[in-house]
């Protein structure tokens, strides 16, 4: 999720299916990327906001054993004065956090496996500009570049 800056975390979104038979599987699905590719927090103003995604900052801290994502990154001030879903979204800053190396350099080999065109046709498909689809594709790419060496 960190590397589409989804913020949108919450459970409701994000789910795990085990498949039945000889050789279960783990599903992972994401019900609502409306929350990505934009900033990295709860800002719906720059929400599905590629500006905001390619000048955003998405590692937030290395260490020699985990990695820390800065997503989700703390609400906009203006989210301050509605204290109940300040509350909830402060308590979601521990999702991109103290993330394996190991666990980060797994996904990053796993995401490297999308050619460049790949990652295009997924944004061209989204309605995106072919300005917009040259921007994203190639953070996109780097980002997974960036997975891969840490």
């Amino acid at each position: 999720m960190a590397v589409l800056n989804n913020w949108d975390l919450k459970d409701v979104n994000n789910s795990v299916y085990v498949t039945s038979g000889e050789a279960p599987e783990e599903r992972y699905v994401v019900s609502d990327l409306g929350g990505s590719f934009g900033s990295t927090g709860l800002n719906w103003m720059l929400k599905g906001n590629p500006n905001a995604y390619c000048r955003s900052r998405w590692i937030k801290a290395v260490s020699p054993e985990f990695i820390d994502f800065n997503v989700p990154s703390g609400p906009a001030i203006n989210y301050y004065i509605n204290f109940p879903e300040l509350g909830r979204r402060l308590s979601l800053l521990w999702v991109g956090r103290h993330i394996p190396r190991t666990d980060v350099h797994w996904i990053g080999r796993l995401l490297a496996q999308l050619s460049p065109e790949q990652i295009r046709d997924a944004f061209r498909a989204g309605g995106y500009s072919a300005q917009e689809v040259e921007q994203l594709g190639a953070v996109v790419q780097g980002r997974i570049g960036e997975l891969e060496k840490l």
